[in-house]
């Protein structure tokens, strides 16, 4: 399709023309990265010394929301990763967001890496039930000769012919446990989509859409790459995107994260010439309003906890400071090591899925913090190889943005000081002092590590290579009901965040 004409004066200065008979309007709905947050949920803004607290998303919400603004001239598309994240996903192995997601009246969806997070099998069993089409041309079963979910999927609106593809995760098997997609050939995504841009072409399509679970950087590149691209609607990156990003021509939008938004991304069609005239975004945030929510999928969220509640609603602690990533990051981490009696614990920061206000801790905020259900598992390694683990994990995380923040490394037992201007490939010399419990690292001395299973599986991913197996030992603990457990122990929590890796370079 040909680029859009972005303003009127540029319609102006470049002569071209339209008949508003040509011109058609459509609604680009969308949202992405739910994770199973079927209850509304509390946040809290400050503005002017003030602090208020509020309400948003929720299935009922999102949904009230959809159907607020929803109409014939309505694309309806979800960014994938709706699993996980709340006791009722984990204890249905999804089953239970299949069956909310059907109340939307969907017009695709694209399958996300936490979708995987009960097994290929479990996910394929779910999604044979959906009454949406379902997206995923870059995954494929060999064994079946096809790929997961639809390559691209034609739907009309409006007079509009609009072509969707839809990719997963391009690192997928970087993302879930190994096992979990074991029968999964991840295909090479731009050959995917330049195969799946022809076919749309011939089918004449007035638009294409490319629905990604890749994050607003890797869609940035996309954009860059295929320019019969017209519209990018992402995920995976909880990225809210609150005006429209524009990248070679062609439009790039995202809704955050855990249903707080539901993007509206207004466009103008010339479908004689295939080209989008104007267009128009925002997110809107889904603030609970009993005049726009939607009774009847609150009463379906409800039916379904009504048989787990009472255990979900126990009280087991008090949190007296509010829990962010950091420091709920920290308390995690602490917990296993402590219960554990290892030198060191690890932690992808990703495994952390809630902050979280003070207030009384019930079994059910834990869950949702911690909802993966990764067991817990021990090895034992030498200080030289603790330290090029630790060494290749900063290197990795300054030349890896998503390393460096969303999913970095959490540890305890550990002090390192380091001088990140003397960073390279070649030496660990910008290290300049690392301590466990206390005392400098001995290089001869063997120290225990405590981690949770993906973290032991995806070694590599965080530390690179290190010249060393890991034996780790399955403690069939998980670590949820571990962390659960810490918080009865302790009772009350009010810990803060600890600089556990200082840097000297200003000095």
């Amino acid at each position: 399709m040909k680029k859009f004409i972005v303003i009127f004066l540029i319609t102006l200065s470049s002569g071209y023309s339209f008949s508003q008979d040509n011109v058609k309007e459509l609604s680009i709905l969308h949202w992405n990265d739910f994770h199973a947050r079927n209850v509304p949920y509390q946040i809290s803004k400050k503005k002017d010394g003030q602090t208020t607290t509020y309400f948003v998303g929720g299935t009922g919400s999102v949904l009230g929301y959809l159907n607020k603004f929803r109409d014939d001239n309505s694309l309806v598309l979800n960014g994938g990763d709706d699993y996980q994240g709340s006791p009722i996903s984990s204890i249905t192995n999804g089953f239970s967001q299949i069956e909310l997601l059907k109340m939307y009246n969907l017009d695709a969806f694209v399958v996300g890496n936490h979708e995987f997070d009960y097994g290929a099998t479990v996910l394929d069993s779910g999604l044979k039930t959906a009454n949406f089409d379902v997206l995923s041309a870059n995954l494929y079963l060999p064994k079946e000769q096809r790929t997961f979910g639809k390559s691209y999927v034609i739907k009309e609106k409006n007079g509009i012919k609009i072509g969707i593809i839809g990719v997963s995760p391009e690192d997928l098997k970087s993302l879930t446990l190994p096992k979990n997609v074991s029968s999964i050939v991840v295909l090479n995504t731009d050959s995917v989509i330049t195969a799946n841009l022809k076919v749309l072409k011939n089918e004449k399509c007035n638009l294409i859409v490319l629905l990604s679970h890749n994050g607003a950087d890797m869609d940035s590149a996309y954009a860059k790459k295929f320019h019969d691209i017209d519209v990018i609607v992402g995920g995976h990156s909880h990225t809210p995107i609150y005006k429209p990003r524009v990248v070679d021509g062609i439009i790039i939008v995202q809704a955050g994260s855990y249903g707080k938004f539901l993007g509206k991304l207004d466009l103008k069609v010339d479908i004689e010439k295939d080209t989008v005239v104007s267009y128009f975004g925002k997110l809107n945030e889904t603030v609970l309003d009993s005049a726009i929510f939607d009774k009847t999928a609150g009463d379906k969220v409800n039916e379904m906890l009504a048989s787990i509640e009472p255990e979900m609603k126990k009280v087991i602690g008090k949190l007296e400071v509010d829990w962010k990533k950091g420091n709920c990051g920290q308390w995690n981490v602490d917990a296993l090591r402590t219960m554990f009696k290892t030198d060191v614990a690890f932690l992808n920061a990703g495994s952390i899925r809630k902050d979280m206000l003070k207030g009384n801790i019930t079994v059910g905020d834990i869950w949702e913090i911690n909802p993966f259900g990764n067991n817990i598992m021990t090895f034992i390694i030498k200080g030289s190889t603790l330290k090029k683990m630790i060494s290749n994990n900063i290197r990795m995380s300054a030349k890896d943005e998503e390393l460096s923040g969303y999913d970095m490394i959490i540890q305890s037992g550990m002090k390192i000081v380091v001088n990140s201007s003397l960073i390279s490939d070649q030496s660990d010399s910008f290290i300049k002092s690392v301590e466990v419990n206390g005392k400098p690292l001995e290089m001869d001395k063997d120290y225990s590590i405590v981690t949770n299973s993906y973290t032991a599986a995806q070694a590599k991913k965080y530390f690179g290579d290190f010249g060393e197996e890991i034996k780790a030992v399955d403690t069939n603990v998980i670590d949820r009901d571990a962390l659960l457990e810490a918080v009865k122990q302790q009772k009350v929590i009010n810990n803060v965040f600890e600089n556990r890796l200082i840097d000297e370079k200003s000095k």
